[in-house]
């Protein structure tokens, strides 16, 4: 059995996450009263109750899916689950440089505070947003994005999920005037995201800019255990995480060539780190041939003890 760790990104945060951890897990409580420490807002609150309806902005939205996916994390590695490799969706890929050994906790969160700030305003700047599109090969969408960039439009792929479901993203009249000839070459459905700019694309390029100028000041360790890059779908060396940081902010998630590069490894179990099951499902859709898992609350945790039948991994 070769596991490898997936840790999901923005967009399946909902309110209540990472309270069972917190209450089931020394481990979990730490990370979140860590992260509280940390913050000038109360992380707690936005996870397990929001009632001031914060969860879905991007400012919060990070933090809090970062640290409810290290909580699991850090519960999964204290009943014994060690993985082979990790590898993380867009703010997923800081958990993975957690669990990769690149940077820790206190390091990290405070990385993807900053992230959260520059994105968000550089979402405010741009009139940008992002789409999924369903039933169409990659090939035929970029060919699609680059009729709209030669009408000076900005649209590109942001992210490669799994076969039949790629993301675009871009100004918001380009995917408008890209989903009649998306539906013309085959496409069953667009399905605008509910995302607050067109992340993962070159609308992000001063967010990059100063997430970049901001490295300097952040602590980055050996990769201890390896981890795949959302930019080249290869894996990362030290020097390669600080380089691919602020480039994955404006270049697409290749994570359909990094799941088959892993299975071309031999990884045959994926367990997935945090809020729901959106990477089991694409993993699910790239290969019939994997056992794909998730950890978020302590029953789905003992589901995977059960299954790797008390073994140590």
């Amino acid at each position: 059995m070769k596991i490898a760790f997936l840790f999901s990104g923005q967009g399946v945060q909902y309110a209540g996450m990472g309270k069972n951890l917190y209450e089931h897990y020394t481990e979990s409580k730490e990370a979140f009263d860590c992260a509280s420490d940390i913050l000038d807002w109360d992380i707690k609150e936005v996870c397990f109750e929001d009632k001031n309806a914060l969860i879905n902005q991007t400012r919060y939205t990070q933090a809090a899916l970062f640290t409810t996916s290290i909580a699991a994390f850090n519960a999964a590695k204290t009943q014994g689950i060690v993985p082979s490799a990790v590898l993380g969706f867009s703010l997923g890929e800081y958990s993975a440089l957690v669990a990769s050994g690149a940077l820790n906790f206190e390091q990290a969160l405070k990385l993807v505070d900053k992230r959260a700030f520059y994105m968000d305003e550089c979402a405010k700047e741009r009139d940008g947003g992002m789409a999924a599109v369903i039933g169409l090969q990659k090939e035929m969408i970029d060919e699609v994005c680059q009729c709209i960039q030669n009408e000076g439009l900005e649209l590109v792929v942001a992210n490669d999920n799994c076969p039949g479901q790629v993301v675009i993203s871009g100004e918001k009249t380009a995917i408008e005037k890209a989903t009649p000839l998306l539906k013309e070459r085959g496409a069953r459905r667009i399905m605008p995201l509910n995302v607050s700019g067109a992340f993962h694309s070159p609308l992000m390029e001063e967010a990059a800019k100063n997430l970049k100028e901001e490295l300097i000041h952040f602590n980055f360790n050996e990769v201890t255990t390896p981890i795949i890059s959302n930019v080249t779908a290869s894996y990362m060396n030290k020097d390669e995480v600080i380089e691919n940081i602020p480039l994955q902010i404006v270049k697409g998630v290749r994570f359909r060539e990094s799941i088959e590069k892993l299975i071309e490894e031999g990884f045959d179990t994926f367990i997935e780190i945090g809020v729901k099951k959106t990477l089991c499902n694409f993993v699910s859709k790239i290969s019939s041939d994997v056992k794909v898992l998730n950890i978020e609350d302590e029953a789905s945790l003992q589901n995977v003890l059960e299954f790797l039948g008390g073994k140590q991994c």
